[in-house]
């Protein structure tokens, strides 16, 4: 999982500018994580979880499904939440269930796409939502907090394999958290943070929403991300996409499904340096050193970046950098076909740099992004300024 940089020929400018279309200093795509379960994996899962069930149901802690349960169609909650504060967003999405039967070679998502992608020995059977951007940081902050779609019986749980795992570095399983549902159906939150799991026992019931554990990178993985599964009734796990779409007729099964590109920025900062991403970040992978600071001197040298999920290339952004009278101190537009002529990523960011006047006036600047009908602003603070408020 890495960033690759698309160094471009940039000038920093030290005076107000008129907006204008401005190609980054540096940044590019967010390579995202994938996994691998293999056959005999799946199969192994699948039978702990049946003995688990019929242990379950014979000892009366766990009611036998009843023949045609109501659906919880329209109803699955979203399977991840920030546990404080942070940024607008955290996270993207780099695979959906791989709906072609055919193998291999063959991918098709519920939108008729290919975000998706064939294992070594079948279809990609679930949702890969990866951190973004600083994935290992957030996973060893324990930012992001992983939660059940939907209430039911903890059917299943593995712990205490190591949560650090990157390309063909893998640990030997995953972590995970099982989840029978009311109809039957069963969710599968695999890739945890080592030690993070909710300390109810299986048999024990969950709420919608309700914590589950953390996300991580263990098992087979390539880096931190839920790899979340739906699944029919025990006896058969046939996998369930709960997406709909053109290539998936059923009805959703989200309260509110999020759209197939779900452009935002999710997070704006002000650096000291470009971020390093230390790529590669394997085979003991670090946290990344973003180079934040949300405070300058004049005449410092500021870079300005912007973090994106599902950013396509003709989509705008006005950004505007404002001091602390709410003047422009400089204002430029950008799309990424203005740095590569790829259409879509997954995840990227972009930075550009200004270097600050030698009198540039103390106090609380701004920057500020508009981007697909949102206005996303970072304060930062310019010269030796203390705020009653404590800003810092």
């Amino acid at each position: 999982m890495h960033a690759r940089l698309f160094p471009l020929a940039f000038a920093g400018l030290s005076v107000a500018t008129a907006a204008w279309a401005s190609p980054p200093a540096g940044g590019g795509p967010f390579a995202p994580p994938r996994d691998e379960l293999t056959d005999a994996q799946r199969a192994r899962i699948d039978d702990e979880l049946q003995r688990n069930v019929e242990a379950l149901q014979r000892d009366g802690t766990l009611a036998p499904t009843a023949p045609f349960p109501p659906p919880l169609q329209g109803s699955l909650q979203w399977p991840l939440r920030k546990a404080a504060g942070g940024d607008p967003g955290y996270h993207g999405i780099s695979n959906f269930v791989d709906l072609d039967p055919s193998f291999p070679n063959h991918v098709l998502d519920w939108n008729c796409g290919t975000r998706t992608y064939d294992l070594a020995s079948g279809n990609h059977g679930g949702i890969d939502i990866f951190l973004w951007p600083f994935a290992w940081s957030l996973m060893d902050q324990q930012a992001i907090d992983i939660v059940a779609v939907a209430p039911g019986t903890i059917i299943g749980k593995v712990d205490g394999n190591d949560d650090r795992s990157c390309p063909d570095h893998y640990s030997a399983d995953w972590n995970a958290v099982y989840v029978q549902h009311a109809d039957g159906t069963v969710a599968w939150y695999g890739h945890m943070k080592k030690f993070s799991q909710t300390a109810k026992p299986i048999g024990a019931t969950v709420a919608a929403g309700e914590f589950l554990g953390k996300v991580g990178s263990a098992g087979f993985s390539t880096g931190p991300h839920l790899h979340f599964e739906n699944h029919s009734a025990v006896s058969n796990y046939a996998i369930l996409e709960p997406f709909q779409g053109g290539c998936n007729a059923p009805a959703s099964l989200w309260a509110q499904q999020r759209p197939y590109y779900d452009s935002a920025i999710n997070k704006l900062a002000t650096h000291t340096a470009p971020p390093d991403f230390h790529d590669p970040n394997c085979p003991l992978p670090v946290d990344e050193t973003p180079n934040l600071s949300d405070r300058f001197a004049p005449g410092a040298t500021i870079y300005f970046a912007a973090y994106y999920r599902d950013q396509l290339g003709p989509q705008p952004t006005m950004f505007t950098v404002r001091r602390p009278n709410g003047s422009t101190f400089a204002s430029w537009t950008f799309r990424m076909s203005d740095a590569t002529a790829d259409p879509y990523y997954s995840a990227a960011y972009w930075y550009w740099w200004y270097t600050l006047p030698a009198d540039a006036p103390p106090g609380l600047w701004h920057l500020r992004a508009s981007y697909e009908g949102v206005t996303y602003e970072h304060a930062f603070v310019v010269g030796d300024v203390i705020f009653a408020d404590g800003y810092d």
